[in-house]
């Protein structure tokens, strides 16, 4: 092999470590949230660069996650939360819980929305174009509200309404539950419309939309896992027949993760088999929510649970910027290092050629002076007689 060719190689060799980064941690993290109760509910603000995740459980618990570390704002309230709304614009957000529990949050404050003791909520939406938010429950409770006033609505059925998710350019939102289809109702017309699925026996209890509003996972009991396209509903091989219990689209819009009760996480990629993520815990995830820029996601379950997929970089590598993932820093300390290796290529092939040059040079030299010794002798020997 020719030394051209070895520091062509060299060179190749260097370019491939620095564009392909070791692979990610199979494994969540496990954050330390002080919480001791369930946690049933997580959110984020849905503000690019100014956001943190609101998590709600069991007890009035409620915690605020800025990235870095957990805080924890008064909640107001001693009931079970069970679910969390943000207004697209960021300015508030709605809690729900059991006995009508309605609180509005504002990032610093709380108040108290109008509220009916015998209703039991489970889960709050606010519609894309923010003019007002669905909220769902037990015993068929199904209402919307602005967040001074709360209007009943009629989804003709009595079972226990557990999610709802909105198609995310608001023509219409999915309500899930005790119940074997999907709800699905109309804002213009006020209408509520049953979607079968197939599912005969089993309930289907959330639903969450990719972001770009072109599919949406439908997820239930004994591993009943659905994908809609707006056609009709897909079954999905699932590797688990427990319940799923939460499910959340990254902003991607390629891969979403799936918790199922037992501990159990899943990353779910468009076309391909569900994967398996090592949680190291039995405890249930109840809710998944992904920072508004993609990079992790948080999922919260049962004794304060509190995971974060995939885990953090190590502390003072990457840090972030105006509240990224780090990115940013990655790229330009590859392209330093890319920088540095070509010139410490670009140096040692340099100091190569100098060195064999001097030694060609020295070798001439070397022939030069024998060649005269030479000559020298010979034209002495002409001059013996």
């Amino acid at each position: 092999m020719s030394r051209k060719t070895a520091l062509v190689l060299v060179g190749l060799l260097l370019l491939v470590q620095l564009q392909c980064p070791p692979a990610a941690a199979k494994a969540a993290e496990r954050l330390e949230s002080t919480a001791s109760l369930d946690l049933r509910a997580v959110s984020w603000r849905p503000v690019q660069g100014d956001t943190f995740a609101l998590i709600a459980g069991e007890g009035g618990t409620l915690l605020q996650y800025t990235g870095r570390f957990f805080m924890k704002p008064p909640a107001g309230t001693s009931a079970d939360l069970n679910g969390i709304g943000w207004h697209p614009s960021g300015s508030r957000a709605l809690l729900v819980g059991r006995e009508g529990t309605l609180i509005e949050y504002d990032g610093a404050g709380l108040r108290a929305a109008p509220q009916n003791r015998t209703l039991w909520f489970e889960d709050a939406k606010w519609r894309p174009q923010g003019d007002f938010a669905l909220i769902v429950g037990h015993n068929g409770t199904l209402a919307r509200t602005n967040g001074s006033a709360l209007t009943l609505l009629d989804p003709a059925v009595n079972g226990t309404l557990t999610s709802v998710s909105w198609r995310p350019d608001g023509r219409y939102a999915f309500v899930c539950g005790d119940f074997p289809f999907v709800l699905r109702y109309d804002p213009e017309s006020g209408t509520v419309a049953r979607l079968g699925t197939g599912v005969a026996d089993q309930y289907l209890r959330g639903v969450s939309w990719r972001r770009d509003g072109g599919a949406a996972l439908v997820y239930g009991t004994l591993g009943n896992l659905f994908r809609y396209d707006g056609a009709g509903f897909t079954p999905l091989d699932s590797p688990t027949a427990n319940q799923w219990l939460a499910a959340d689209w990254s902003p991607d819009n390629r891969t979403a993760l799936l918790a199922a009760r037992g501990g159990l996480l899943y990353m779910y990629e468009e076309g391909r088999p569900l994967s398996k993520v090592e949680t190291n815990t039995t405890a249930s995830i109840c809710s998944i929510a992904y920072a508004p820029n993609g990079s992790y996601a948080l999922c919260v379950g049962a004794g304060g649970l509190v995971l974060r997929y995939p885990p953090a970089p190590v502390d003072g590598q990457n840090p972030p910027v105006d509240g990224g993932d780090g990115t940013d820093w990655l790229l330009l300390t590859a392209a330093l290092l890319m920088i540095f290796s070509l010139m410490t290529v670009g140096v040692a092939v340099h100091m190569t050629l100098r060195s064999r040059r001097r030694e060609r040079e020295a070798s001439g030299l070397a022939e030069a002076r024998l060649h005269a010794v030479e000559l020298a002798a010979r034209r002495k020997g002409r001059r013996r007689p």
